[in-house]
C-alpha cells in the first residue's frame, strides 16, 4: 500500500545513487528504500521424524503403533538502520531478535481385523488410540539508541530502552475411535465410526466431545440387471451422517491469566484476558447423498454431491465495548465463546471424459462444479450482530456485518442512490404533494464545503430526514454463486500438455484501495479515474456561482462526484456501494508441458525413466474488477474479512523447469 500511495514524483533513487522520497510528511516513506536498508533475516531448521510399526498377531488381525514427531527452530533478526529519504527521516535505529521453538509430538495405536465370510461377507473392524502433544516457546528482544549502524547488535543498544518479552504456550489432545465396515457381495456397503476427542484448551467437563458417523452406500451396478450393462458401468448411490469437533481457539482461553505491565512505580499486574469457563467444542452436522456413475468403459465418469452442514456451538472471539480500551493499552484481552449456529448448503459435482484415445494420441478433460450457501441460524440473542472494522485511512469503518439470518461477513455501509445534478434534485415531492428536502449528512446544508452541487445522494434508509450510520446496510456479499476448474490433458507418443482454468463467478469485493486512492484532492498518488471527477458549470452564466439553484453538472464521470475543497458530504469518506465490485473472474490457472523419453534411449544408462517439463502457474486472468487481483480471500485470514481488499498483493506468475529421473 506504500507503494501505491507514493507520489509518482518520488523515485525509487536520486541521481547521486541515494534513495528519494517525498517532500510531504504525511506521504509514506520509500518502499524500496525501506526494504533495501533492512536486515531482515529469518532462519529456520524443521526436523520431522515419523516411524511405524505393522505386527500380524493373528490372522486378518493387525496391530500398527506410529510415532511422529515435529520440531521447529525459528530466529528471527531484524535490523533497521537511520535514514533520510527526502523530507522523511528516521534518526532511530531499531534491532529486534525472535527466537521461536515449537515441538509436536503424536502417538498413535491402531488394531484392525479384516475377515471374508461365505465369499459374499466383508467385513473390517478398526479400533484406535491417539494422543498428541503441542509445545510453542518465544523470546523476543528489542533495543534502540545504537551508536552507529556498524554495531546493531542487541547489547550495544541503549540498556535503558531495551526490552525483553516471552510467552510459552502448551496444548494437548488424546482421543479413542472406532470404525466398521460391511459389504454384502460388493453391492451394499456399510460404514460407521465414532471417535471421543479431549482437548487441553477447555476446562474441566468441557474437554471431551463425542463425533460419530454412519454411510451407507449401493452399487447398484452389480446387480444382475445391470452387471453386463453396456452403457452403465459403474453405479453407486451414497448417503451419510456425521459429526466433526473444532477446538480452534487460544489456549487457556477458558482460564483467567495475568500480564505484566509497566508503571510509574514498577512492575504491576492486570488480568490479560477475559476468562470463559463454559467454553467447548464447536460441533458439525453433516448430511450428504451423493452418485458415482461410469458410463461407456467408464470413459464418461460422474460424481455428484448434494450435502447440508450444520455447525453449533460456534468458537468466536467476541469484541469488547470501547469503553474498556484496548488490550494494548493494558485492558484484557476479547473472550473467546460459543456464540451461536452456522448452516452451509451446496453441491459438488466433478465430470471425468476420456475424449480421444488410440496408441499415440490421447485427450481427457476434468470439470468441476461446486455451490454453496451459507446462513446464520443463531447468534447469543436475535438482534446481536459480529461486526469487523477496518481504518483504511484516518476513521474505522465497520466494513462487514454477519447477523441471524444473513451469510457471514456481509459487506457493510451506504447505499448511492444518485448526484445531485441539477438545482431540482435536492427536493421532492412526497404522496400529498407536499415539498421536502432529500436527505442529507447529519449537521449539513446546502452549501459550499457541505452538500452540494454534484455530491453523492446517500439512500435514507430509516426515512428520518437526514444521513447518519442508522442509514447504513447490507450492501454485498462476497461468497461467490458458484466456483468452476476446466482441465485437459492431451499426450502425444512422449509429449504431454495440460491446460487448467478455474474461476469463480458473483462474488464481490470491496476495494477499500480505491478509497484511499481515488479522491482527486489527496495529495497521495491517485488513480487516473480520479482525474475524470464531476463538472459543475453555471446554469446562466451571468447568474451567481454560489447559488445551488444556478448550478449544474455537465461533465465528467458518471459515478464520480464532484470536486471541492473539503469533502464535508463524505462522498470519499463513507464506505458506500460504490466502493463494491464484480470480482468474478476465470484464470488460465496452470499450463504444464513435458517429455519423457522413450525407453531404448535411457536403458543403456540404467535409468528406469527420464521426463523433462514447464510450467507455467497464474497464467492470465479475466475479470472486471478493477484491483490487482480479483482472487481477494480473507483479510488475515479471518473467514468474516473475506473479500476487503486494501492493497493486497496478487498472486505472482511462477514459472518452474524440471526434471524426474528415476533408476
Amino acid at each position: 500500500m506504500s507503494a501505491l500511495l507514493q507520489q509518482p514524483t518520488v523515485a525509487v533513487t536520486s541521481t547521486d545513487g541515494s534513495f528519494d522520497g517525498p517532500e510531504d510528511v504525511w506521504m509514506p516513506e520509500n518502499p524500496v528504500g525501506l526494504a533495501s536498508i533492512r536486515t531482515n533475516n529469518n532462519r529456520k531448521m524443521n526436523f520431522r521424524f515419523n516411524t511405524y510399526l505393522e505386527a500380524t498377531l493373528l490372522k486378518g488381525l493387525t496391530l500398527k503403533t506410529e510415532l511422529s514427531t515435529d520440531y521447529n527452530f525459528n530466529n528471527y533478526y531484524y535490523y533497521q538502520p537511520d535514514y533520510q529519504f527526502g523530507i522523511k527521516t528516521s534518526d532511530t535505529r531499531t534491532s529486534k531478535w525472535t527466537k521461536t521453538n515449537t515441538k509436536y509430538w503424536s502417538w498413535r495405536n491402531i488394531l484392525t481385523y479384516n475377515t471374508q465370510i461365505a465369499q459374499k461377507h466383508a467385513i473390517n473392524i478398526m479400533v484406535g488410540q491417539e494422543m498428541s502433544h503441542y509445545n510453542y516457546e518465544t523470546q523476543v528482544g528489542t533495543a534502540t539508541g545504537f551508536l552507529t549502524n556498524t554495531t546493531p547488535d542487541l547489547s550495544a543498544g541503549d540498556v535503558t530502552s531495551s526490552t525483553t518479552t516471552g510467552s510459552r504456550f502448551v496444548n494437548s489432545l488424546a482421543s479413542a475411535f472406532g470404525r466398521a465396515f460391511y459389504s454384502y457381495d460388493e453391492r451394499y456397503l456399510l460404514t460407521a465410526t465414532i471417535r471421543r476427542d479431549g482437548s487441553s484448551k477447555f476446562a474441566k467437563g468441557n474437554k471431551w466431545g463425542w463425533f460419530p458417523s454412519v454411510a451407507l452406500a449401493w452399487r447398484a451396478s452389480q446387480e444382475s440387471f445391470l452387471r453386463n450393462n453396456e452403457v452403465i458401468n459403474n453405479l453407486k448411490l451414497r448417503a451419510g451422517w456425521g459429526a466433526t469437533g473444532n477446538q480452534n481457539v487460544s489456549d487457556y482461553a477458558y482460564m483467567s491469566l495475568l500480564s505484566y505491565k509497566t508503571t510509574p512505580w514498577g512492575t504491576g499486574v492486570l488480568t490479560g484476558n477475559t476468562a470463559n469457563p463454559d467454553l467447548t467444542w464447536e460441533t458439525t452436522y453433516s448430511y450428504n447423498i451423493g452418485v458415482d456413475l461410469g458410463l461407456f468403459q467408464n470413459r464418461i465418469e460422474f460424481i455428484a454431491d448434494i450435502y447440508y452442514k450444520k455447525t453449533k456451538n460456534l468458537l468466536l472471539q467476541l469484541p469488547l465495548p470501547a469503553y474498556l480500551g484496548s488490550s494494548g493499552q493494558g485492558a484484557a484481552s476479547n473472550p473467546w465463546g460459543n456464540v451461536g449456529s452456522l448452516e452451509n448448503k451446496g453441491i459438488e459435482l466433478t465430470l471425468n471424459t476420456t475424449n480421444i484415445t488410440n496408441k499415440d494420441f490421447q485427450w481427457t478433460s476434468n470439470l468441476v462444479f461446486s455451490l454453496n450457501r451459507n446462513k446464520v441460524v443463531e447468534l447469543d440473542t436475535d438482534n446481536s450482530s459480529i461486526e469487523k472494522t477496518y481504518q483504511p485511512g484516518s476513521t474505522n469503518f465497520i466494513v462487514t456485518k454477519t447477523t441471524v439470518g444473513q451469510p457471514i461477513g456481509q459487506f457493510w455501509g451506504y447505499k448511492v442512490i444518485g448526484r445531485f445534478n441539477e438545482p431540482t434534485d435536492f427536493y421532492y415531492k412526497d404522496d400529498q404533494g407536499n415539498v421536502k428536502q432529500v436527505a442529507i449528512p447529519e449537521g449539513n446544508t446546502i452549501a459550499k464545503n457541505s452538500t452540494w452541487v454534484g455530491d453523492y445522494i446517500f439512500e435514507d434508509r430509516n426515512g428520518d430526514g437526514k444521513i447518519n450510520n442508522e442509514d447504513c446496510t447490507f450492501i454485498g456479499n462476497p461468497e461467490p454463486k458458484f466456483t468452476y476448474g476446466i482441465g485437459n490433458t492431451f499426450s502425444y507418443k512422449g509429449f504431454d500438455l495440460t491446460v487448467f482454468f478455474s474461476g469463480s463467478y458473483g462474488n464481490k469485493a470491496l476495494n477499500l484501495t480505491r478509497y484511499r486512492i481515488e479522491d482527486p484532492r489527496s495529495n497521495a498518488n491517485i488513480l487516473r479515474s480520479s482525474l475524470n471527477y464531476a463538472v459543475v458549470d453555471l446554469i446562466d452564466p451571468n447568474g451567481p456561482s454560489d447559488d445551488y439553484r444556478n448550478l449544474h453538472v455537465v461533465g465528467g464521470s458518471a459515478i464520480l462526484p464532484a470536486l471541492q475543497a473539503s469533502d464535508a458530504n463524505n462522498n470519499y469518506s463513507r464506505i458506500s456501494d460504490l466502493l463494491i465490485e464484480d470480482a468474478s473472474y476465470i484464470r488460465l490457472q496452470n499450463i504444464s508441458i513435458g517429455y519423457t523419453f522413450p525407453k531404448k534411449w535411457i536403458n543403456k544408462a540404467h535409468l528406469n525413466n527420464v521426463r523433462i517439463y514447464a510450467n507455467i502457474q497464474n497464467v492470465y486472468t479475466w475479470s472486471k474488477y478493477k484491483g490487482m487481483d480479483p482472487e481477494v480471500g480473507a483479510m488475515y485470514g479471518d473467514a468474516l474479512m473475506t473479500g476487503v481488499d486494501y492493497g493486497r498483493y496478487p498472486s505472482p506468475r511462477i514459472y518452474t523447469f524440471g526434471l524426474n529421473v528415476s533408476f
